[in-house]
């Protein structure tokens, strides 16, 4: 390998990469608890691993890993700035590098933790295969994606910086074909099942066409999970690591539409984005 990025002077706040990254101070309600989930998610796995977190960018996530247990962290990025970040602010071994060939050697790490960046690559596949070869064996990729035909912008547009979106399919396919067991979870339903709870949390809810119904279920995500639909206060974006080990430690309610859960075909539950885990 070359040296680690160097560390600046100082930290400024990390821009916000036009929306694709998250930045704790800045970024909006959805994408600062849908990160924060899912980072709480995966530290469930890293106890004492040797972890990479790919697309580290504000570094946050492979600190909050690292507070979990991690043996050790490791932080790439295609972004000097982010790298130079996370480096800076975090105390995070950081190295500047693509995905889809990644600057570590063979078989080096347990745990690869990549939310939200296959989807930019013009080889998704060739990432897979750079997890496969640095990890080591038996060892895990947690990885999340949207979910292609599903998620989008609120006025419909399609993401003008995603090239790869895949299908729940297709993304099942890609994993299973390198690893050797591989289970999904969901993040944001979209829709489920009338008579399934998590249709209460889902953004297409049974009869939402209809005023009345909207405004009640609107209203009972308000009353009964307020803080997944407000801001968050500034304690928890000035302090996201503490944030995400506050809600490692946390039961979640079923109108928590940020948890990680399994995906359960008896529900129907159609995600917003898909997330894996997938072991060598």
């Amino acid at each position: 390998m070359d040296n680690p990025i160097q560390k600046p002077a100082s930290t400024p706040v990390l821009d916000d990469n036009h929306g694709e990254r998250m930045v704790p101070e800045i970024s909006g309600v959805e994408v600062f608890w849908e990160h924060v989930y899912r980072y709480a998610f995966a530290a469930k796995y890293v106890s004492g691993k040797r972890v990479l977190d790919v697309a580290c960018g504000e570094g946050y996530g492979s600190a909050a890993l690292r507070e979990a247990g991690a043996g050790h962290v490791i932080g790439v990025d295609i972004s000097e700035a982010a790298c130079v970040h996370t480096n800076r602010k975090y105390g995070i071994e950081t190295w500047q590098g693509s995905a889809e060939k990644l600057p570590l050697p063979d078989r080096c790490v347990d745990v690869i933790v990549s939310f939200e960046t296959i989807e930019h690559l013009r080889d998704p596949l060739c990432f897979l295969d750079e997890c496969l070869r640095v990890l080591a064996e038996s060892g895990m990729l947690v990885i999340s994606t949207p979910n292609k035909g599903v998620y989008g912008w609120t006025d419909g547009a399609r993401n003008p910086h995603h090239c790869s979106e895949m299908t729940r399919v297709e993304f099942s396919k890609a994993l299973k074909s390198r690893f050797r067991i591989v289970e999904l979870f969901t993040q944001r339903p979209h829709s489920a099942h009338w008579w399934s709870l998590r249709s209460i949390a889902a953004e297409k809810f049974p009869g939402s066409h209809i005023g009345w119904i909207r405004r009640m279920q609107r209203s009972a995500r308000f009353r009964l999970a307020p803080k997944f639909y407000r801001d968050p206060p500034g304690a928890a974006r000035s302090s996201a690591v503490e944030t995400i080990a506050r809600v490692r430690r946390k039961s979640h309610s079923f109108l928590n539409p940020f948890v990680v859960r399994p995906l359960r075909e008896r529900t129907g539950e159609v995600p917003t984005y898909l997330i894996a885990t997938a072991l060598r």
